[in-house]
């Protein structure tokens, strides 16, 4: 069998005397249809040779002709070993140092939303799939490596404090409470089986007159490799074409990724606070502000420090002094990993957080055509705190909302942690507490008054109650169906998610004074510019 390729388009496969035809009629037909053949830029190759394919005149002279094989797509059409190996070594090292130009960017959120979706696994995957897992070892140590040295530059610019957990926390997807940076040795231990199981009819098609035997060996190794890594995962089916599951790469990645946060106590000794943060991470919605596209007219655009206040904050890296004395209150001291400095009511950025979500939301509301206004008198509210007497606005009052009432919608957000030092400590908890005050408050109020009462409560790493979660999706909802735009299913939680975020970051640079000090005491920490 022979195969040409022009570029990195396959042009022709089969019996070398067809392909060779079909090279004569695109040399004579192509021009007058403005195809343009580069004999220079065109390949033949065959994985095994006979007279019939070499012999004179059936080829152009100026053809190339590889021996060991050629590249397709970032994978490799070959059998020779070192021939694979190379290639894949090659386009990790090209990957690398593409990742080291992310720092020219200077921007920690742009770097990595780009390191995410284009210049990170992405360039290596097609490749992880196509090429046995056997040979591509060291490819995949140069480019975690490389993947790893770029996300420090992001998080702590090349500095202390980016550990082991660290970089397991960060290069978990997203819905299991990471950065969802995927490295090379993660996607290659099932992205060949999953390839191999995905296009196993096409497979037998094209493979159907030649007597082969699609469950070769290097798939049965592949196999019993993946089997290592998941050995409570049923892979029966994988061996079979019938059986063989349609979503492999998807069923195969969530396997891992689950077996890998099962055991991610057994492999990192992780504090009462460690354990809660990382349960925290993994909430519905608490990682939805890491997809939001940089826009600052929109304000999803935070500052260099802001976005790495917030990555250390939920990468569990030290952000100041311990025992050092806050510089506000002057009645607690600010603990390294900054809930102290959330929470400090003396400091502005409390009241600044609450402001800019409902600010966010208010926006949201009427971009999607919702009739909203914030800090709305409605004339029956009351603040317990100031005396019955004493009337407040609604945070946002939404027109019309539910049977033709207006909604009166509150906001509060609050720490997870809160009850960390009890025993009995569930994640969501606080923040379920906190929406059960405001309704205790504000609810009977507002239903005498013929208003409906939404709590939108929230907490310091994106977690929202389900009744927040409900007029989410509603705004979505209604946001598509009024958009001639391209339907987005997560722009809304995206961008509060964000705001959220903008808020905490906010409150922890306004602890930069104590910041300062402690880049005294590591100097590697902070870049010159922040």
């Amino acid at each position: 069998m022979v195969y040409s390729f022009s570029g990195d388009k396959i042009i022709r496969f089969g019996d070398a005397t067809q392909v060779a035809n079909a090279l004569d009629i695109i040399r004579a037909e192509g021009p007058s249809l403005g195809l343009q053949l580069n004999i220079k830029k065109t390949e033949v190759f065959w994985p095994t040779c006979n007279g019939v394919k070499v012999q004179e005149g059936l080829f152009p002279r100026g053809i190339g002709r590889p021996v060991l094989g050629v590249k397709l797509l970032g994978g490799a059409v070959s059998r020779d070993a070192e021939f694979i190996s190379s290639m894949v070594l090659k386009r990790a090292n090209c990957a690398v140092e593409l990742m080291k130009c992310l720092k020219r960017l200077r921007d920690p959120q742009s770097e990595l939303l780009l390191l995410r979706s284009c210049m990170g696994v992405a360039k290596l995957l097609f490749g992880l799939r196509t090429c046995q897992p056997s040979l591509v070892g060291g490819a995949v140590s140069v480019f975690d490596e490389g993947l790893r040295g770029a996300l420090e530059d992001i998080v702590v610019c090349g500095g202390a404090f980016f550990g082991d957990l660290q970089w397991r926390l960060a290069s978990l997807p997203t819905r299991f409470g990471g950065l969802g940076i995927c490295t090379a040795e993660d996607a290659s231990s099932y992205a060949f089986v999953a390839s191999r199981a995905q296009s196993w009819g096409l497979q037998d098609h094209i493979l159907r007159e030649c007597g082969g035997d699609v469950l070769d060996s290097d798939y049965r190794s592949a196999l019993d490799l993946l089997h290592s890594s998941l050995p409570d995962l049923d892979i029966g089916g994988f061996y079979i074409k019938d059986t063989a599951p349609p979503k492999s790469q998807k069923i195969l990645a969530n396997a891992l990724y689950g077996e890998i946060v099962k055991r991610f106590e057994e492999k990192f000794v992780l504090s009462p606070r460690q354990r809660a943060v990382f349960e925290c991470l993994r909430a519905p919605h608490a990682q939805d502000f890491l997809s939001v596209t940089p826009i600052e007219g929109l304000g999803q655009h935070m500052s260099a420090v802001e976005y790495r206040a917030i990555l250390r904050y939920r990468l569990m890296i030290p952000l100041f002094p311990v025992d050092e004395p806050c510089p506000v209150c002057r009645k607690a001291c600010l603990d390294s990993f900054g809930e102290h400095a959330i929470h400090c009511k003396e400091l502005p950025g409390f009241k600044y957080r609450h402001d800019w979500v409902r600010d966010v939301l208010c926006d949201v509301l009427k971009r999607a055509g919702i009739s909203a206004k914030k800090e709305a008198p409605v004339n029956f509210l009351t603040d317990p705190l100031e005396g019955s007497s004493t009337l407040r606005p609604a945070d946002i009052l939404v027109f019309g909302w539910e049977g033709g009432k207006h909604a009166c919608v509150d906001l509060t957000g609050v720490s997870p942690l809160v009850g960390l030092k009890d025993k009995g400590f569930v994640v969501g908890q606080a923040v379920l507490k906190a929406e059960a005050s405001k309704v205790a408050k504000h609810e009977k109020a507002c239903l005498e008054n013929q208003h409906v009462f939404l709590p939108f409560a929230f907490d310091t790493f994106g977690g929202l109650v389900p009744d927040a979660v409900r007029l989410l999706n509603r705004v979505q909802k209604v946001f598509n169906s009024n958009s001639s735009s391209l339907k987005v299913s997560n722009f809304v939680f995206s961008r509060i998610g964000f705001s959220i975020q903008k808020g905490v970051a906010a409150q922890l640079v306004a602890r930069l004074p104590a910041i300062a000090l402690y880049q005294k005491k590591n100097s590697k920490y902070l870049n010159s510019n922040e």
